[in-house]
């Protein structure tokens, strides 16, 4: 299985020494059941494209939530445990209601995921300051449907969480039902597959389990720790 791994830290409220290379993690809540959510692909397709020739430290997680699955349509990409990292965010975020396109930039910016020259402004910003914590993959291995990934991080800390997600891109969806009926929907940097580590050590594993994910060149691997 080939996974090009992009490998970034996220850490929002502590400082330390430690000068690591700036970053931009870019997580968008969306759905194929809201007629709202099309043009946020469309936004973070165009700019991860130009992030990504221009060789920027940008990093982009699309989360298809489930709630609107209840009318008519199924999103295939659904989890309810996207969901409820969208609920987690709700409550430490200035926008307290669940919506989407949302898109949290870094853990700690949130706006509607349409909202181009916000998400340019707010990659800009992120890309100005350097990550506090680095975490690097030391290697990894897949056996029974499960990625073992072998991670080190420089600082450990008991309020920490390390994340690890698979993402797909070039997928479509051709709806029949809900508020987009009648349309093919594109969709890159899905999140396939998503896990976490509380309290990681300076050094360990994590099991990623991907039981019913055919490997594909266009996935990606992001690991990223974040303060709870």
């Amino acid at each position: 299985m080939k996974i090009r791994f992009f490998l970034l830290l996220l850490v929002l409220s502590f400082n330390t020494s430690a000068q690591v290379k700036p970053f931009a993690l870019i997580e968008l809540f969306t759905s194929e059941g809201n007629r709202d959510c099309p043009p946020a692909d469309d936004v973070i397709r165009k700019i991860s494209a130009e992030t990504k020739k221009a060789g920027q430290n940008v990093f982009f997680l699309s989360y298809h939530v489930d709630y609107w699955n209840k009318l008519g349509w199924k999103d295939p990409f659904s989890k309810f445990q996207y969901t409820i990292r969208q609920e987690n965010y709700s409550r430490v975020l200035a926008e307290k209601e669940m919506y989407t396109p949302e898109i949290v930039v870094n853990g700690s910016r949130s706006f509607t995921g349409s909202k181009e020259a916000m998400l340019r402004t707010s990659i800009a910003e992120a890309l100005s300051e350097p990550a506090k914590v680095d975490v690097k993959i030391l290697s990894d291995s897949i056996a029974n449907d499960t990625l073992f990934i072998s991670y080190k991080i420089s600082i450990a800390n008991p309020n920490y969480v390390l994340r690890a997600a698979v993402t797909e891109s070039n997928l479509s969806s051709t709806v029949t039902k809900g508020e987009n009926s009648g349309k093919t929907l594109n969709h890159d940097h899905v999140v396939r597959a998503l896990t976490s580590v509380d309290k990681p050590e300076l050094q360990g594993i994590v099991a990623l389990p991907l039981k019913g994910i055919k490997p594909n060149p266009t996935m990606e691997l992001i690991v990223f720790v974040q303060h709870k």
